[in-house]
């Protein structure tokens, strides 16, 4: 998706009064059409194992209001060690602004999904029929008894969810859809709908009286210029990401992507297991997995008018000015650098093996080490923040961890990186290493769950694992 600049001041300046998909709240690797009524996801080099959120631009806090999304295609995807039940779902709902983009899994949120499974919290219960290419769903809002309910083709399929929480009649309940490998058209108006609404008092969301409107509170940027872009720096587990996310709490309306293989990872459910369980004897099979998606997103990002962390160790300063080149154009270019003393270092690397399960190979830490250079302005940046060690520290520090990558190799001789592994669709079942067995033993892709953590922002979020599945 390469999105010119008169589209997005076209898409940034429509009337308040037309509700449409919200590019500007959606997941990087979601497709919207230029009239944005559509949406189709972004389906090889491993996103076809990532779903896709996105929000409306207009929500309601009072009324009786619905909208309708029409399955239009199961996209064709190779996922080999996938059902193919669990390759192409579409979930509809509604969310709460600035929550995260999966839908279902926090509890800003209420969906219903191909599986016929609704969804609230990352509670699944069967609800309706199953649904795909050629129904059409409507998701109908009733603000005034603060229930929310859904159509099938037509057909009321009963109350879904009640007790929506005070704070909607506030903050709004957005259209919110969440797709896997599927292209879905939504409709927000009488004149276009494909069926009535299920009673009288039930208007459409483009219909909406405008004491009960209320439109999307994240930023709109026209341009790039407008658009911000931080580069995160520092070794694994000093502190990246736990910055990258309070960041992203404190401020919600800048909508920030955050990009990195991390981030990824932690969408996938790819070799059948979460994160924790498998980051250590897996390290390569999902950094390998990772990488071609990120490399993909930050050419996508470069072209994109959004706000993005890149969060990566970036310590090598010819990858780091090369991928800060790649956002040349925008507005605000800042790198954030974390350097901490090698005390602090290994403490906080101990608590994220134990807590995350994440090893990351020594070798790859020295490697590193040895290359790490302090970022300059000259990299591409307007400005350069040291958040932990002040600068002249931080400098002495990198010198010093140069030493330390240097001492373990020579120490370490035979120690040598990570070599790629090719993409999971190009492997049969038998080469994916223990996929098919982990895929069997632990019910992968038949709606085994995992708890997100926090908001989600596509590739990026914070945190956010992979629900496949139920739907």
């Amino acid at each position: 998706r390469c999105l010119k600049v008169d589209r997005c001041e076209s898409l940034a300046s429509r009337s308040t009064s037309m509700c449409t998909l919200d590019y500007w709240d959606s997941d990087l690797d979601l497709e919207v059409s230029d009239d944005s009524l559509q949406a189709s996801c972004m389906h090889s080099l491993g996103m076809q194992y990532l779903w896709k959120g996105c929000r409306s631009t207009h929500g309601v806090k009072g009324g009786k209001y619905m909208f309708e999304v029409k399955v239009l295609e199961n996209l064709k995807v190779q996922m080999p060690e996938t059902k193919p039940q669990n390759q192409n779902i579409c979930r509809v709902g509604v969310s709460l602004p600035l929550s995260s983009l999966m839908l279902g899994d926090t509890p800003e949120s209420w969906g219903w999904g191909g599986t016929g499974k609704k969804s609230h919290n990352g509670e699944f219960t069967t609800y309706g029929k199953p649904f795909g290419v050629g129904d059409v769903v409507g998701c109908v809002v009733d603000m005034d008894d603060g229930v929310v309910s859904f159509t099938l083709n037509g057909q009321f399929q009963g109350i879904a969810f009640t007790g929506i929480p005070d704070s909607a009649w506030e903050a709004g309940l957005f259209c919110h859809i969440l797709l896997k490998n599927v292209r879905v058209q939504v409709n927000f108006s009488a004149a276009s709908m494909w069926f009535k609404p299920p009673g009288q008092a039930i208007k459409f969301f483009d219909d909406c009286a405008q004491h009960d409107i209320v439109a999307n509170p994240v930023a709109h940027p026209r341009t790039q210029q407008d658009c911000e872009f931080i580069q995160m720096v520092g070794l694994p587990a000093c502190g990246k990401t736990y910055w990258a996310e309070r960041h992203m709490e404190a401020h919600p309306r800048e909508s920030y992507v955050l990009l990195g293989t991390n981030a990824i990872i932690d969408r996938m459910k790819v070799i059948g297991l979460n994160r924790q369980r498998n980051y250590a004897e897996r390290w390569e099979e999902l950094i390998s997995q990772a990488t071609p998606i990120f490399n993909e997103m930050v050419k996508i990002a470069g072209r994109s008018p959004r706000n993005f962390i890149l969060d990566q160790t970036n310590v090598y300063p010819k990858a780091r000015a090369r991928k800060a080149a790649s956002f040349s154009k925008f507005g605000t270019r800042r790198c954030v650098c974390i350097v901490n003393d090698k005390r602090t270092l290994d403490e906080r690397t101990g608590k994220q093996q134990r807590e995350e399960g994440k090893f990351v190979p020594e070798s790859a830490v020295a490697d590193m080490m040895i290359n790490f250079t302090c970022p300059e302005l000259r990299d591409g940046f307007t400005t350069i923040e040291f958040v932990e060690l002040p600068e002249r520290d931080a400098r002495q520090m990198i010198r010093e961890f140069n030493q330390f990558g240097r001492q373990f190799k020579q120490q370490n001789p035979g120690k040598g990186g990570n070599t790629p592994k090719p993409a999971l669709e190009s492997r049969p079942m038998h080469a994916i290493g223990r996929a098919s067995e982990w895929a069997a033993k632990e019910g992968w892709g038949s709606g085994k769950r995992e708890r997100s953590r926090s908001r989600d922002r596509g590739f990026g979020g914070k945190g956010g694992y992979e629900k496949g599945g139920k739907g």
